[in-house]
């Protein structure tokens, strides 16, 4: 049986033991979407991009009476715009994530990230914006710890200095280094690919023990 004929049947197996999420933790820039995109064009087919921004923006949307894509806004995010009273579309996000926090818990838009993953239809959740432990740990935490990958994207000259994110660094998480160097895209997306067609067999070889 090939390696690809085996992961898309393992893919049914979760939708039966619970879903699997592979989450990609990286500064601005350094090619966590170009490493998702590798793993939609290769391996994986029942699956969904899902965000932590995503409820996020979504919640907000509604707050101000009405509904659209999430990454509606995503030209203008930085321009004034009166559907937000005035307020930049990132503002207005900011702005929702601030008062959730305030009045739910600093875990509150890790909670709304875990209800969109379970509201999901899809096996494998892919999110390539994960920012911290405790984001990746409530990840964890809901779906089994086994169940989840967590990927530090690594890019020279990029780091987390302007950005309100961190590496993801919990030694309860299965957590792998790739370094994706200028110039060498299809290595990077090569090796992306590779170390998740490895999890995803270590993790259906696991359930097939267990069910057996």
């Amino acid at each position: 049986m090939s390696l690809e004929i085996h992961i898309l049947q393992g893919f049914e197996m979760a939708h039966e033991n619970g879903k699997i999420a592979i989450l990609f933790n990286g500064p601005p820039r350094a090619g966590k979407d170009t490493a998702v995109n590798a793993l939609v064009d290769t391996i994986v087919e029942d699956f969904e991009i899902i965000k932590f921004t995503g409820p996020v923006k979504d919640l907000t949307h509604r707050n101000h009476g009405f509904e659209c894509a999430q990454d509606a806004f995503e030209m203008t995010k930085d321009t004034p715009l009166g559907v937000f009273n005035g307020m930049t579309p990132r503002e207005a996000y900011i702005a929702t994530s601030t008062k959730l926090k305030s009045e739910k818990g600093e875990d509150a838009v890790a909670k709304l990230f875990v209800e969109a993953v379970h509201n999901s239809s899809a096996s494998v959740i892919l999110n390539p914006d994960v920012g911290d432990d405790m984001e990746a740990l409530a990840v964890a935490n809901s779906l089994g710890r086994e169940n989840v990958l967590v990927l530090r994207i690594h890019k020279d000259g990029h780091d987390f200095s302007n950005d309100c994110r961190t590496w993801v660094q919990s030694d309860e998480l299965t957590i792998i280094d790739i370094v994706n160097e200028d110039g060498k895209r299809r290595e990077f997306e090569s090796e992306v690919a590779a170390r998740v067609r490895g999890f995803l067999e270590r993790v259906l070889e696991n359930r097939s023990v267990y069910a057996a």
